[in-house]
């Protein structure tokens, strides 16, 4: 007599992520590619949506990481040169890059990357979420709760899990700063950043003949709207002009998370560090989040949240410190204006792009 067993292969780990963004999706990437079942919940229609951005080696990296890197490269221009110019259109410096170290990009066509990397089903729009309960991992989502072995918080700036979850954190600070983007025809070959007199101004050709451009004030200067760049040097008011419907933001940052694990919860991307966008490493820092995250996650459930914060606390703390010593030198105040553009043409290049190349040196965990 002879007897068959039936083997029951264990239950892959599940995972919850509140939000469909650039953070949500690469998360859901990198925790699928590790064995778990993954669910996105987007409150909004669609999460193939935005103007522009960059990414920078870093990013680019993690891309890689998550099978999507090349796909995204070939979507994207790339930036070898950036000239940076002041509002009367004196060269400042020129930012070199390496082919295939700087990419800039529609937002769009970042997301809709990610999404297709994804099977049908794991994200799930128009559906709303909010966790009930960190310590346990539930999730009430399109009035259904369920327990989770793992829950991302990648809610975005206004994340209402860190207002509820991580109230030590505090809210949203305001910058001060308004910034107008769009994409919009006819901008020429060449990339250039324009530092002025509270302002700064942003000009990326994009792969398809696009640019995605993007203005920016602060103080007296943010109450003129776009109207305050018309006396730049050209083509920056001429671009700006033609911008239909901008994207308009009234920029905020938040403090670094400093505990990013409760429980089974976790909280990444600009929910737990958004930052002003002067290095141009929202995205790259937030796909950075996801790779690190999945490094941490064993395939049969574990999640080393020591680990994980050991290995972004800091991170997070010094991306968002630079970015915010950028505002001073990219869009001084009037009483600054003059010492901080007479003082960055006799500069060494390395000094003056220190910042940028110090964040960009991040590598993905071996």
């Amino acid at each position: 007599m002879t007897q068959s067993l039936t083997m029951t292969a264990a239950p892959r780990p599940c995972a919850a992520i509140v939000g469909g963004g650039i953070a949500g999706l690469a998360t859901a990437i990198a925790l699928v590619r590790r064995g778990w079942d993954t669910t996105v919940f987007e409150e909004t229609e669609s999460v193939v949506i935005g103007a522009g951005l960059t990414l920078w080696s870093n990013g680019l990296a993690a891309l890689d990481v998550l099978g999507v890197g090349e796909e995204v490269r070939a979507a994207g221009n790339d930036l070898t040169c950036v000239r940076i110019l002041d509002s009367t259109g004196r060269e400042l410096m020129r930012q070199e890059s390496g082919p295939g170290t700087v990419l800039a990009l529609h937002r769009r066509d970042l997301n809709a990357t990610l999404l297709g990397a994804l099977t049908a089903g794991v994200v799930r729009t128009s559906t709303s979420a909010s966790v009930v309960d960190v310590e346990n991992g539930i999730v009430d989502a399109g009035g259904r709760t369920e327990q989770y072995d793992l829950v991302v918080a990648a809610d975005g700036v206004h994340s209402p899990t860190r207002l509820r979850w991580w109230p030590e954190t505090g809210g949203e600070r305001d910058c001060g700063i308004r910034a107008w983007r769009a994409v919009v025809d006819g901008a020429g070959a060449e990339a250039i950043s324009v530092w002025g007199r509270s302002g700064e101004c942003g000009i990326l050709p994009l792969a398809d003949g696009t640019a995605y451009v993007f203005g920016a004030s602060r103080g007296k200067a943010r109450d003129k709207g776009l109207g305050y760049f018309d006396d730049w040097v050209e083509p920056v008011p001429t671009l700006l002009r033609r911008i239909e419907e901008p994207l308009v933001h009234e920029l905020t940052d938040l403090k670094a998370v400093r505990h990013p694990v409760k429980g089974r919860t976790v909280i990444l991307g600009d929910a737990a560090h958004a930052m002003r966008p002067h290095l141009g490493q929202g995205a790259g820092l937030s796909l950075e989040d996801a790779v690190v995250l999945a490094h941490h996650c064993s395939p049969s459930g574990g999640f080393d949240g020591a680990g994980f914060t050991a290995a972004r606390r800091r991170r997070w703390a010094t991306v968002s410190f630079l970015s915010r010593r950028s505002t001073m030198l990219m869009m001084p105040s009037n009483r600054v204006v003059g010492l901080a553009h007479r003082v960055a043409p006799v500069m060494p290049d390395r000094l003056m792009t220190d910042s940028a190349d110090r964040v960009a040196r991040w590598r993905p965990p071996g």
